[in-house]
């Protein structure tokens, strides 16, 4: 279940969001900025509301705050406040914020607001893990072309060994045998990164196509 952090002093308010979104996500009130700092440092929160006037610290501090940290930077931030000028709304996309709702609100707004903005949230990180995905790729042909050069040096040479040996020494050919079969294994592993990106595709983000690096 994600997790929605509500910074907000009003009882009715705190009420107000429990009773619209406690039964989709797990809700944590705060009632003050430390508090809310601290507990979004501490449980990662998927979402945060974030109400404007508050006691000691205000929603702009706070925000600033929490987009200044790495840890909390990516986490959105919606405020939540009955300041309706176009002044404020400025203030609190200045401060970082992702969104702002006006009290009082919709039920349905404020569902449809929050889902968006964890669905986006969704999207960036695999965006990012899309990356990543492509970066192994990439470097899993890089290596299988690095050792390909190496490995056929080394073939090389123990087929020139062999072919000195001829029919004598029997153990020096049976030990040589041995590293070939060894050494064939390792060939096939290279192969296999040499085509990771062929045969090894598996469907993930928006129709593209990366490897599974489990069938590597």
């Amino acid at each position: 279940m994600k997790k929605i952090l509500a910074v907000e002093d009003s009882k009715v308010s705190q009420a107000q969001i429990v009773d619209i979104l406690g039964s989709a996500y797990e809700i944590t009130v705060e009632e003050d900025g430390a508090s809310a700092i601290f507990v979004a440092l501490a449980t990662a929160p998927d979402l945060i509301l974030l109400d404007i006037n508050l006691p000691g610290m205000n929603g702009y501090d706070i925000c600033r705050k929490l987009k200044e940290d790495a840890r909390t930077k990516e986490i959105p931030v919606i405020f939540l406040t009955g300041c309706d000028t176009g002044e404020e709304k400025v203030k609190g996309f200045e401060a970082g914020a992702d969104d702002y709702i006006v009290k009082p609100f919709y039920p349905e707004e404020l569902v449809a607001r929050v889902s968006l903005h964890l669905a986006s949230r969704r999207e960036k990180r695999l965006a990012i893990e899309l990356e990543r995905l492509k970066l192994l790729r990439e470097m899993a042909v890089a290596i299988s072309h690095e050792f390909n050069n190496p490995l056929t040096a080394i073939l090389w040479q123990l087929h020139l060994v062999l072919k000195e040996l001829g029919d004598g020494n029997e153990n020096a050919r049976a030990h040589l045998s041995e590293m070939k079969v060894e050494f064939d294994k390792i060939r096939h592993i290279v192969a296999r990164l040499a085509d990771a990106s062929r045969d090894a595709k598996t469907e993930y983000v928006m129709g593209e196509e990366m490897i599974d690096v489990h069938r590597i």
